[in-house]
């Protein structure tokens, strides 16, 4: 009794946010499946499920999700492999990585190809549904930015659209969380913004793991500076954090 209360108190909720979020859960285990199904659904999640990256693309093509939950050791195809082909693809679903791979280069890994959170296995289903939430949360502030744009010098972010243009070339495409991290430095130009409040402020993560900053750094280096390794727009500051520079 119970638990339909609170799953009832769950879909009211969402429902009351907006649209009922849809979840695409992706793992070859599909006991696992159902155990993820049912305690998102007890959140008022909608949420469905595929065991196989090709059953997963063809519910891509006719839905697509607003999150997908994706394990990692699956046959044919991993998860990394399979995240690269709907990237390659132009979708760029918000994702969780799922897998009992908790090694470091794993995770920099799966956060070097796109991934918005890592949950190594054994989870907790508390810790489950509150990544979920906080990606989610991070997706809808992302979606809530105003159409004004953000000049530093000869860079200029348009938020709403996801764009960045660098001394007046062509706009260059950022995902939502490349966009969050560099509007953080920029609103912070010419100051030193430590690792813990990147975190805080992109990820809503009080965790002691700057791995995931360094990580989009790296990216935002990739598309923002002439030379990644001698770079003269996102300059570290080494044992504090990073600085954004107007050139």
């Amino acid at each position: 009794m119970i638990d339909n209360l609170q799953g009832v108190r769950g879909k009211l909720r969402k429902q009351e946010e907006g649209k009922t979020v849809y979840i695409l859960v992706v793992d070859d285990d599909r006991f696992a499946n159902t155990l993820v199904q049912f305690v998102l659904s007890k959140e008022g999640y909608e949420v469905e499920t595929a065991d196989n990256p090709r059953g997963a693309m063809q519910m891509i093509q006719k839905r697509e999700p607003d999150l997908l939950i994706l394990d990692v050791t699956m046959p044919y195809i991993s998860g990394f492999e399979f995240s690269e082909k709907l990237r390659s693809e132009g979708y760029e679903i918000p994702l969780i990585f799922m897998t009992a791979q908790d090694t470091i280069e794993a995770k920099l890994h799966g956060f070097n190809i796109g991934a918005d959170d890592y949950i190594c296995k054994p989870y907790n289903h508390q810790e489950l549904v509150a990544r979920v939430q906080a990606v989610m949360r991070r997706i809808k502030k992302n979606g809530k930015v105003g159409n004004q744009s953000l000049r530093g010098g000869l860079i200029e972010l348009f938020p709403a659209e996801l764009k960045v243009v660098v001394g007046g070339r062509a706009p260059i495409t950022l995902t939502p969380t490349e966009m969050h991290v560099l509007r953080v430095l920029m609103a912070s130009s010419g100051q030193v913004v430590n690792r813990d409040q990147l975190l805080a402020d992109v990820w809503n993560d009080n965790e002691n793991n700057s791995n995931i900053v360094d990580v989009y750094i790296r990216r935002l280096r990739m598309k923002l500076e002439v030379d990644p390794d001698r770079p003269q727009y996102i300059v570290s500051v080494r044992g504090i954090g990073y600085k954004f520079v107007v050139k």
